[in-house]
């Protein structure tokens, strides 16, 4: 039995790939506008769905029914009025919400325990509005309690970065044992270690496919069954097919796609199709808040960037945006959905890589040789892995190729003789221990590397908690209670100090000053 997990995230609910979602509401069924993005008709089917128990404050959280199987399912919940607003109010409240998704979800997809999903409710116009740091404390202590009690995987997706940095703080100063109990001691020790030098600045993301997987994302395989639904198939033997390398395999796939008669991009816009997914899982949500100016991904799909512009941490996604435009970019080496004639898949596209992206090359070695990379998502023995770091390596002078150690890889098996492999040259962390026996039992095999990824999203929660270098809950309004005894002395010190009489002489360091106080939370 693994041990359940509450997870922080600076995310769109609405966005992110879960079991179940949250709905604030009240027992007369209101529903704020914000929220009916979800569907259009949310409202008619809040009412329609809301018992006489539900209206009466009898029943505190119920499913809205009918629902798309596909998509999170809402659970509108009765959020307290100010004047109930306790921890005892919301706990209970809370694991009303809890029981009416389990027993509208009896099992999760692919994941080991469900996901639920919630919003930090209350805060636009309702009860916790007026002391968000106390209804903060009070939401992350019954998530702890109510996760461990039922079972089950909880999310706390918040859209405020005073919120979002007062959460990890509040994490990082319990245990790591009972904020990520199910990471053992070396797990512990690495995420504090890879979060301080993302807080540094010197963090680099290097994201391959693994990353989308929890968003329902195809493998390479899977991409490759889906293409070939587009196509006749007759004339071609399966299992002569099949013993084709992947390259091989899309170039024939590319050709059928052009002997068929289809447009001339048909088979980018296919892989466009097949990649392009509307809400994006855990990691990508989890990564996207990383204090670091540059992001580089294999992928072709736009959920990385989609969760950056969700945490307000947007990206310029290069090369189909040059110029630049705003300091953090993301390179997608491989192409992108936006421009499927971009794509890189067959053998072809792959010969023709360096020729066509020289610059781009450069820009990867330039920015990787001054940083630390945390490669999520690759398999060790990926073959576009290994081209990447011999090209790194490369780069640098002498006997520095030997001994400069580029990164972290974050792999959900302990494989011993890619240790021999890449030792000195990169840290391999295993989310698990030895990979299983794909030919022994594929059931077994899936489970336990829907585990492992878990661990992984896990890992990189506890790894983004010590990243987060925000204090902005310090001076931001309503969020006094949440603070220490220490804290709450320092904020009347520096609200006094942001009141303090100024003169023409001291303007400019006034300027610096008051920089600094916006930054920690200051309403001007």
């Amino acid at each position: 039995m693994t041990n359940p997990h509450v997870y922080v995230a600076m995310a769109d609910i609405l966005n992110l790939r879960c079991d179940a979602w949250l709905l604030p509401t009240d027992a007369s069924v209101r529903i704020e506008h914000h929220w009916l993005v979800a569907h259009p008709e949310l409202r008619k089917l809040a009412a329609t769905s809301a018992s006489a128990d539900f209206r009466d404050g009898v029943s505190l959280a119920e499913a809205i029914r009918p629902w798309d199987n596909n998509v999170p399912l809402p659970i509108m919940t009765a959020v307290p009025e100010d004047a109930n607003w306790t921890p005892a109010a919301v706990t209970k409240r809370l694991e009303a919400f809890v029981r009416s998704a389990m027993a509208a979800i009896p099992e999760s997809g692919k994941r080991p325990q469900r996901l639920l999903a919630l919003p930090f409710f209350g805060t636009a116009g309702g009860g916790a509005g007026n002391h968000l740091g106390a209804a903060l404390r009070a939401i992350l202590d019954a998530c702890i309690d109510l996760a461990s009690r039922y079972g089950i995987d909880l999310v706390l997706v918040l859209r405020d970065k005073a919120a979002f940095s007062l959460a990890q703080k509040l994490r990082r100063g319990a245990s790591d044992q009972s904020s990520w109990p199910s990471l053992g001691s070396q797990l512990h020790e690495t995420a504090r270690s890879l979060g301080g030098i993302a807080r540094a600045g010197q963090l680099v993301p290097f994201l391959g496919a693994g990353v989308s997987v929890s968003a329902g994302a195809p493998s390479w395989s899977q991409l490759l069954g889906k293409l070939k639904e587009g196509v006749q198939f007759e004339t071609i033997d399966d299992k002569s097919f099949d013993r084709l390398n992947l390259l091989d395999q899309a170039g024939v796939l590319e050709q059928l796609y052009a002997d068929q008669g289809k447009s001339q991009n048909a088979f980018g816009e296919a892989i466009a199709q097949a990649v392009d997914l509307p809400k994006y899982g855990l990691a990508p949500a989890l990564l996207a808040t990383l204090p670091s100016a540059g992001a580089i991904t294999l992928n072709y799909d736009r959920l990385f960037e989609k969760a950056c512009s969700d945490a307000q941490m947007p990206r310029t996604v290069l090369p189909e945006n040059v110029p630049a435009v705003g300091n953090n970019w993301l390179l997608k080496l491989h192409g992108s959905v936006t421009q499927p004639d971009s794509i890189v898949l067959t053998r072809d596209d792959y010969l023709g890589y360096n020729s066509n992206r020289d610059a781009l090359s450069a820009l990867v070695k330039a920015h990787l040789l001054t940083h630390h990379l945390l490669f999520v998502g690759f398999g060790l023995a990926d073959d576009h892995f290994h081209e990447i770091v011999h090209d790194v390596r490369r780069a640098l002078p002498g006997d520095a190729s030997k001994s400069h150690k580029m990164g972290t890889v974050l792999s959900l098996f302990h494989e011993p003789l890619q240790n021999l492999v890449w030792a000195g040259r990169l840290d391999i962390l295993p989310m698990s221990g030895v990979a299983p026996d794909l030919d022994f039992d594929k059931v077994a095999t899936q489970a336990a590397v829907a585990a492992a990824g878990r661990e992984l999203e896990i890992f990189l929660d506890m790894m983004m908690a010590y990243a987060t270098d925000n204090h902005s809950y310090l001076l931001a309004p309503a969020y006094n209670r949440g603070l220490s005894n220490h804290e709450s002395q320092l904020r009347q010190q520096l609200l006094a100090l942001a009141e303090h009489e100024r003169s023409a002489d001291t303007a400019e360091v006034w300027g610096v000053i008051d920089t600094a106080l916006r930054e920690l939370g200051l309403k001007t």
